[in-house]
């Protein structure tokens, strides 16, 4: 870790030099100086003494506690910092190392060779080091010497050396070092040892010069600013050049050898020449050739006569250089014009100038011992010193002597030795008293007494530590202003820079003590002297307490501050260390924009420094510097040296980055993401800067959702603090200077910041104007057209991963998947879908209300897209620029989570100020979950990088409180957690995000599916004409267009132009129960397409490259227009059976047009009541053929025979069977029909043949409510039917007439059901108006007979001319009240019979009333033998008069509930007004009441009734039937016909029901007529 140069205790350092020498890679050489620089504190103890007897004056063994601090530096300073030595004598380096490789060391050409192989096969062990190899170091070691003559020590150190047995000896100045893996924990620290002990030797001879001095000249302002290197490291010294003694003795003599040579006084003082010169080397005695003497070297004088300009006037103040003597004797460098002669009187010089000019050298004195490490020492000669330098009013170097003894007071307490302040450092006399609390403090200053007490040391050094904290204030103000008062004297003002850095030091180490809570504790010691961090613990938490305080040290700091360049003598360098110095001390105490002020300033300064070393170097290289990098480059390299960017590995540091990036810190410049993860170390800790390329090699910027959603919010809130206008300026200004550098990372870096502050940093809408940049056009081009040049001129120099950092993260506002115009979309289905469509196999018949999944269309938005493995997708990417000028992306891809997914490359320009859409395509390699979570793109002169996608639109939110202020107010706020105690806090609602949302696209990826393509079909442009009624087939080939795909599931499904108004209708609310079910059934039994499939087919199937044909069926139905076949297939995998929850099907559709024309139309239907006379009759006569009968009877038989055959003999053999055929389950209803009449119309241009046909009675009834079977087939034959056949004229009507069976219906007033399931309802009414129960029982009992009528009659008609077929429409059918009258069947079957009373009384004990009819038993007995029972209609009796007959009466409950009837006979006489008619009571005779309760009939029950009853006159009598129902019963299951909340449920209106045929007529005739006065009475009737 490289020292701090502005340290507190930098002047307690030794400088010393590390240089390479020989070959040495440099990778090596900086590995090698790491490894010496980890021992740069060298404890005195630990160094072994010098044997030299007269090199004892800085022996380690006087302070073994002591420490010698080194700065080991790879350069020189600068010229400026070297001409104050020895004022300041840290600055320069005492001694020279060479770094040395003892890899690179061979004797020979075959050595060098076998170097070079050892390191490409990199072994560890090095070659053996010829001897020639150390001759060579050798020679560079003296041109080391020569080149750097005022050092002390010139060392070589050969690291990586393997000691072999060629070599026993190392030449003197060499040092070996070995590699680490053969090295202990103390060999570099014995090394650095072995040099410091060379080091303290050679400090003895510079002592001793500077001793023989009789004063030290002030630094000068003007010498400082017009120094050189050449005027410091050239073999020149401005008067007599010694060398040190690490000189071997073979090139150099001995000490005493040096009085031999120069046989003068050595106290004589020597005047030096006024013409440069260098001395003469001494007579080389060592083997190696030396180097040849300068030809300006002369001896040194022997004599006075031979020093020039004695006796001349003094013209100016002494040189102040001191030379080392190579004998170790005491020489002066004198200037010639001010210095006299010593020895030869008092009077020459006052006695005040001797006595500044003993304190001077003291005090630099002082300083070698504070190098040294003896600090004692240091601090007994400086007190003396700086005592003397007082008294005699020299302030300069009164300053800093005080300095120095602050650093040997630092520096003890830093190591815990015992010291005292000097009476010199109080600035007022008296003061020690008071803060003397060591009973070991003297007053005077000499020396600090060390005390023995091991008990009282702890105490005895935390109180001087106090005091010395307390004390460093004035301290240092007491020097500060002494360097001020300097300047008031001529030749003694203190140059600026040493005015500067002293004043950052000692600011620096104020500011360690504020942050050690104002103590001078060890912590603020460690941080001090090592520049160890202080705990952030012990940091004061109120600095306003703190002494001294912040402002006390910023107003001390900003004393430094260099004056403008063009007034101040500084050169940029020192102008630029000054400025940091005080930008690190206000850094320090929390001052960031101060410290921004200042580096403001220091780049205001480097930028013209900068641009005139540019200037320069391109006209050293012999170019314009206008003429690019390029040519500065090329033209360097061609003159065998490097170019002028040739840039090796760690050449780019990261200082400028940081130094700039606190600056836009502070300012509120808007930057990137400082997250960061590394690639090669996980382990690592993520960075916040970019540096060299090789660190961004191995660590990659964070593009993850969370990273760029906290950038972006971290941007908006750093984007509105701040001035923008200021915020731009900076970054002009560093982008100046980067491209004066030049700096290629740079431009870029601040370019794209530029550009990314002006931005508005925001996603805008459709309609949102905020989204330009603030920043002219002009302004923006040429920011854009900065970037791209700039990473073009990068790569011509071979630089090619230099890029920068788009600056809109905003780039991708959307990625929408397009569905492919060639193929369909796949639809996600589950496994039970597949049977609820009812197309599974096309054998079974489903009804259209299920669900069918097929019929619908995908939808995308709903789960995600579809994607098919192995074949191409295309997206739609939204691509968004709110800058002035085109961006060029150079590649366009899509990143994604899941499957493989191969994205396909896209290029393209985005214009000015625009959201742009670009199609980008890709293909899924395996199925899955595919997620596409953004987009990756490298836009021209950026790096390639992940975006997120922002569909919707976004900008921060402006904040309502403010709740911060300063530099906080740039940082984030992090929204606080709610309280989880606070009921209140619970309460509310979670807060939104904040930041914008990314958006992802979710796809699911298939396996490989077919694709089938319709390759022909047997329509002919796929249009159809058909009947209504008519079914047609046409087929469909279907090809698979896969190669390596079959296809093992087809469904089929169908659209017709029917489907939507029927729809319509049905969703209509007012549609009535009974018109929405006759929609319902005509949109579930008339579907106008079906897939026509045989029952014993296998499952549609189409091998990959194969074909296969479909039959369709079209049914031609009114309003069928066109049509849609859509076929959805797929390739599943395994056997239907084993189909797991899922699987997808794509479609392809057949459109059909269709044209149905009219064929037979229903025009007009009647119902009319057939007499039962017709049955009674076949039945009778059936009776007639089984038994032996009287003539009366066949007489009687033959009147009804010829009645019957009366009419269209069409109707001869279906009247003739009426009543012989009889239903088991209802044998009441046997001989109960009615007419069905309709009017069929030909609407055909041919003539069409009908066939209707009638069941008579169906094998099984089924209840009306609970019917929801399918319609029967016509191909279905019917049982016990018959069938009319008629021919249809086209144009034409025709009537038929058929014969049907009268109905009966347990429960005709049921609500009317719905086929969908969709559409029961809790609530059913007939429509949205209020009706009257009677019409709405009207209307259901109407509905269910019609329902019932329907599956007894169906139709058929057929063109005999050209085959075609079709069946009649009978559901136009509409049944009016009359109509239903004429084809029930009443609840309560009325059937009455005459008999003789005779003949009742055998069957008396089965009825249930032959009790009532007992009493009429009396006139059977008056009846003669002639009295005969005569029936001429199942109504019509012929009866003698005064014979005792029986009426028997049979009540069927045809219902499915108890009834308890009441019975009323209403006798009267036919064809007379009501009052004769209902005067019967001298005509008839009867037993009992007419009116009787019966009983309770049980549900299918019969009960008989008989009334006894006596004819007394002649004539015709009608006996009428009234059933009544006493009181309504209930079984207990009332109201579960209907359902809950019907209008009809639980009514209890009692019923009554009615003879249908008006009840029995009696033709009574007079017993001793004959049968004449019968048929007359019957003609009457």
């Amino acid at each position: 870790m490289a020292l701090d140069p502005l340290s507190p205790i930098a002047p307690a350092r030794v400088r010393a030099l590390l240089l390479p020498i020989g070959r040495i890679r440099r990778s090596r050489f900086l590995s090698f100086v790491d490894r010496i620089q980890q021992e740069n504190v060298i404890r005195l103890g630990d160094i072994s003494p010098d044997s030299r007897p007269n090199r004892t004056m800085f022996s380690p063994l006087a302070y073994p506690t002591g420490m010698m601090v080194y700065e080991l530096s790879t350069s020189m300073p600068p010229p400026s910092h070297l001409s104050l030595s020895p004022f300041e004598l840290f600055r320069e380096p005492l001694a020279i190392f060479g770094i040395s490789d003892a890899k690179e060391l061979a004797g020979t050409d075959n050595g060098e060779e076998n170097s070079r192989g050892s390191l490409a096969n990199g072994n560890v062990e090095a070659p053996p080091a010829h001897e020639g190899g150390f001759e060579r170091l050798l020679e560079e070691l003296d041109s080391m010497r020569e080149q750097f003559p005022k050092a002390l020590v010139h060392q070589v150190l050969v690291f990586d050396y393997i000691s072999t047995e060629n070599i026993h000896t190392i030449p003197e100045g060499i040092t070996t070092v070995p590699p680490p893996e053969l090295s202990r924990t103390t060999t570099m620290k014995t090394t650095m040892c072995d040099l410091s002990a060379l080091l303290l030797g050679e400090m003895t001879s510079l002592a001793r010069s500077l001793q023989a001095l009789d004063s030290i000249n002030s630094p000068s302002i003007s010498k400082g600013a017009q120094a050189s290197y050449s005027a410091w490291a050239s073999d020149q010294a401005g008067g007599i050049i010694r060398r040190n003694s690490q000189t071997p003795d073979s090139s150099r003599p001995g000490s005493a050898g040096s009085t031999e040579r120069y046989p003068h006084r050595m106290s004589m003082p020597t005047q030096l020449p006024s013409s440069s010169s260098v001395p003469q080397a001494t007579s080389a005695i060592r083997s190696r050739p030396t180097s040849p003497p300068s030809r300006d070297v002369t001896p040194p004088p022997t004599t006075f006569d031979e020093i020039a300009g004695v006796g001349a006037p003094a013209e100016g103040p002494a040189e102040n250089t001191v030379t080392r003597s190579s004998a170790g004797s005491v020489l002066r460098e004198a200037s010639r014009d001010r210095m006299s002669v010593a020895g030869f009187g008092s009077g020459n010089m006052s006695e005040r100038a001797k006595n500044k000019g003993k304190a001077r050298v003291g005090i630099v004195i002082g300083s070698l011992y504070l190098h040294a490490g003896r600090w004692t020492d240091a601090l007994r000669e400086l007190s003396e010193n700086a005592s003397i330098a007082k008294a005699n009013s020299d302030h300069l170097w009164h300053a800093k002597g005080l300095e120095n003894i602050l650093v040997c007071l630092l520096m003890s307490a830093w190591a815990g030795t015992d010291f005292q302040i000097p009476q010199i450092c109080y600035p007022v006399p008296d003061k020690a008293s008071s803060l003397r609390l060591s009973p070991q403090h003297t007053p005077s200053g000499s020396t600090t007494d060390i005390s023995t007490d091991e008990e009282s040391r702890a105490a005895t050094r935390f109180v001087v530590l106090q005091n010395l904290a307390t004390l460093l204030p004035d301290i240092i103000n007491m020097i500060l202003n002494l360097y001020t008062r300097s300047a008031n004297f001529a030749g003694e003002a203190l140059p600026l820079l040493a005015f500067s850095e002293s004043t950052i030091r000692f600011s620096k180490l104020l500011t360690a003590m504020h942050l050690s809570d104002g103590r001078l504790n060890d912590s603020a010691l460690q941080h001090i002297v090592t520049g160890t961090p202080i705990d952030e613990r012990s940091r004061p938490r109120f600095r306003i307490m703190v002494s001294p305080t912040r402002t006390e040290i910023t107003a001390m700091v900003f004393r430094a501050f260099p004056p403008p360049p063009s007034t101040a003598s500084l050169s940029v360098v020192d102008h630029t260390i000054i400025l940091a110095g005080i930008a690190s001390v206000l850094s320090s105490l929390g001052f960031h924009r101060k410290k921004a002020l200042v580096i403001k300033e220091m780049i205001s300064i480097l930028i013209p420094g900068l641009v005139q070393a540019r200037k320069v170097g391109a006209a050293e290289m012999g170019v314009h510097p206008a003429a690019g990098l390029a040519a500065l480059n090329t033209s360097g390299a061609g003159s065998g040296g490097a170019g002028a960017l040739d840039l090796g590995e760690g050449d780019v540091e990261s200082g400028i980055s940081e130094l700039f990036g606190s600056i836009g810190r502070v300012y509120g410049v808007v930057t990137p993401s400082p997250s960061f993860k590394d690639v090669s170390r996980p382990d690592q800790k993520q960075i916040g800067v970019i540096t060299a390329d090789d660190r961004v090699k191995s660590w990659m910027r964070d593009d993850s959702n969370d990273a760029i959603i906290e950038s972006i919010l971290r941007q908006a809130t750093v984007r509105s603090f701040g001035s923008r206008n200021l915020k731009l300026s900076i970054l002009r200004s560093c982008i100046n200077f980067c491209e004066a550098l030049p700096d290629f990372n740079g431009v870029l870096q601040f370019t794209t910041e530029l550009l990314r502050t002006a931005g508005s940093g925001i996603a805008p809408g459709v309609d949102s104007k905020d989204g330009s940049a603030a920043l002219s056009k002009e302004d923006q081009l040429r920011l854009a057209t900065n970037v791209s040049r700039t990473v073009s001129a990068a790569k011509k120099l071979g630089l090619p991963n230099i890029e920068a950092e788009y600056w809109d993260e905003f780039l991708v506002r959307g990625v929408e998947a397009v569905e492919d115009q060639s193929w369909r979309t796949p639809v996600r289905h589950s496994k039970s879908e597949l049977v609820e469509a009812g197309a599974t196999e096309g054998k079974k018949e489903t009804s259209p209300f299920i669900y069918n999944p097929f019929l619908k269309q995908p939808d995308t938005s709903v789960g995600g897209a579809l994607l098919v493995a192995e074949e191409r997708a295309d997206f739609m990417v939204t691509l968004q620029n709110p800058f002035d000028f085109d961006v060029d992306i150079e590649r366009l891809l899509l990143e994604t989570e899941g499957p493989e997914f191969e994205s396909m490359p896209q290029s393209l320009w985005i214009g000015p100020y625009r959201t742009q859409t670009v199609a980008v395509s890709g293909t899924a390699k395996a199925p899955g979950v595919l997620r596409v979570t953004g987009c990756i793109a490298k836009v021209k002169g950026c790096r390639e990088r992940r975006y997120p996608i922002f569909t919707d639109p976004w900008s921060p939110d402006p904040e309502s409180k403010i709740k911060a202020i300063g530099l906080s107010a740039s940082q984030r706020r992090i929204a606080r957690p709610l309280s989880t105690a606070s009921t209140q806090s619970k309460s509310r609602h979670p807060q939104p995000t904040p930041g914008p949302k990314a958006d992802t696209l979710d796809l699911t990826v298939i396996a490989e599916q077919p694709t089938v393509v319709v390759s022909s079909t047997s329509l002919s442009q796929s249009a159809i004409m058909v009947l209504e009624g008519e079914t047609r087939i046409f087929t469909i080939t279907l090809q698979n267009r896969s190669a390596t795909t079959p296809v093992n599931l087809l469904l089929f499904s169908f659209q017709d132009s029917t489907t939507p108004p029927l729809r319509a209708a049905m969703n209509n609310k007012d549609v009535s129960p009974a018109e929405l079910y006759e929609l319902e059934l005509m949109f579930t039994r008339q579907q106008a397409f079906r897939w026509r499939q045989s029952a014993d087919e296998q499952p549609a199937s189409i091998p990959p490259g194969q074909s296969a044909t479909f039959d369709i069926e079209v049914l031609g139905k009114p309003g069928l227009t066109s049509g849609l076949v859509q076929v959805d297939y797929a390739y599943l995998g395994v056997p239907r059976e084993q189909l797991e929850n899922t699987f997808y099907t794509r479609q392809v559709n057949v459109p059909v047009a269709v044209t149905v024309n009219a064929s037979i139309e229903l025009g007009r239907a009647d119902l009319l009541p057939f007499s039962d006379d017709f049955a009674w009759s076949n039945q009778q006569r059936q009776q007639q053929r089984k038994a032996d009968s009287g003539p009366s009877q066949s007489n009687a038989l033959k009147r009804t025979e010829s009645r019957a055959l009366i009419g269209d003999s069409r109707f001869r053999s279906l009247l003739e069977r009426v009543g012989l055929d009889t239903d088991p389950n209802f044998p009441s209803t046997h001989n109960s029909h009615c007419l069905l009449l309709l009017d069929l119309r030909n609407a055909w241009p041919e003539p069409l043949h009908i066939s209707l046909q009638v069941r008579q009675t169906p094998s099984k009834r089924q209840s009306s409510a609970s019917y929801e079977g399918p319609e029967e087939t016509h191909n279905r034959p019917w049982p016990r039917a018959y069938t009319v056949h008629e021919t249809i004229q086209p144009g034409h009507t025709t009537r038929v007439l058929l014969l049907l069976p009268r109905i009966f219906i347990p429960n005709p007033h049921a609500p009317i059901p719905s086929l969908n399931p969709a559409h029961q309802r809790q609530f059913v009414l007939s429509s949205a108006t209020p009706i009257s129960p009677d019409i709405e029982r009207a209307s259901r009992e109407a509905f269910w007979y019609r329902e019932e009528l329907l599956k007894l009659v169906r139709g058929t008609w057929i063109e005999e001319a050209t085959g075609r077929e079709g069946a009649l429409e009978l559901r136009g059918l509409r049944l009016s009240g009359r109509m239903v009258e004429a084809v029930k069947i009443e609840e309560l079957g009325i059937e009455n019979t005459i008999v003789f009373a005779s003949s009742s009384s055998s069957s008396s004990s089965s009825s249930s009333s032959s009790s009532s009819s007992s009493s009429a038993s009396s006139a059977s007995s008056s009846a003669g033998p002639r009295a005969t029972l005569n029936m001429s209609s199942r109504t019509m009796h012929q009866v003698p008069t005064t014979t005792p007959l029986t009426i028997r009466t049979t009540l069927t409950n045809h219902t499915l509930r108890p009834v308890r009837p009441l019975v009323r006979f209403l006798p009267s006489l036919a064809h007379t007004h009501p009052p004769i008619a209902l005067d019967i009571s001298k005509r008839l005779a009867w037993s009992g009441c007419l009116q009787r309760p019966v009983g309770i009939i049980p549900a299918g029950g019969k009960v008989e009734v008989e009334t006894g009853l006596c004819v007394l006159c002649r004539g015709v009598y009608e006996f009428g039937i009234v059933v009544e129902e006493v009181v309504r019963l209930d079984d207990g299951d009332a109201g579960k016909e209907g359902v809950v909340g019907d209008v009809l449920a639980g009514g209890k209106a009692r019923r009554v029901w009615c003879s249908r045929e008006g009840g029995v007529r009696i033709v009574a005739f007079d017993g001793d007529g004959d049968d004449s006065d019968a048929e007359n009475g019957e003609r009457d009737a």
